[in-house]
């Protein structure tokens, strides 16, 4: 399946519902982990053309964080990053994007690290269609206005999380790793 046709955020659309502060924590875990994260990965991705071996692990961490994302927004226990391709491939994934692992393999073009063809093109159009159908902004960190969008970004989910009951003090352990 082409990543065009793959829906986004599925359940999301379907109106799947969490209790309050938990939904609240897990998108602003997920919005954190796709631009801090997810961001640099795709302009590694785009930049990398000279470096075959940097961008096929870029584009399996991309996958990994995907599925960290899906994870989280599921409601289930995050797992380690080194079980996370793994889980992917057969599980799929189910909140960030109605996408069997077969899905995957294709998007991610994970046939070129067992010498077939490959194009990262479909990366870019799932990324792109992700950003696009995500429930709020998430401002590109990576250029100069983009800091500044940041910041009031950061601003709102404070608000956000103590109008949830929550302390954004949860995102603490994220920061120290983007």
């Amino acid at each position: 399946m082409k990543a065009a046709d793959i829906p986004v955020f599925p359940q999301v659309r379907a109106g799947h519902a969490r209790p309050v502060t938990a939904a609240v924590e897990a998108w602003i875990q997920a919005a954190w982990l796709m631009l801090a994260e997810g961001r640099s990965y795709i302009e590694d991705i785009e930049g990398g053309t000279d470096q075959p071996q940097m961008q096929s692990a870029v584009k399996l961490r991309l996958l990994e964080q995907l599925v960290d994302v899906d994870n989280r927004l599921a409601g289930r226990v995050p797992v380690a990053d080194a079980h996370c391709l793994a889980l992917g491939l057969e599980y799929g994934l189910q909140e960030v994007a109605q996408a069997a692992g077969t899905d995957l393999i294709e998007i991610f073009a994970l046939a070129e690290e067992f010498g077939g063809p490959g194009s990262h093109d479909e990366i870019f159009v799932f990324w792109e269609r992700l950003l696009e159908a995500f429930p709020g902004k998430l401002p590109d960190r990576l250029i100069a206005q983009g800091q500044r969008d940041m910041l009031v970004t950061l601003r709102s989910w404070a608000a956000l999380s103590r109008a949830a009951g929550l302390d954004i003090g949860f995102l603490t352990p994220f920061m120290k790793e983007a």
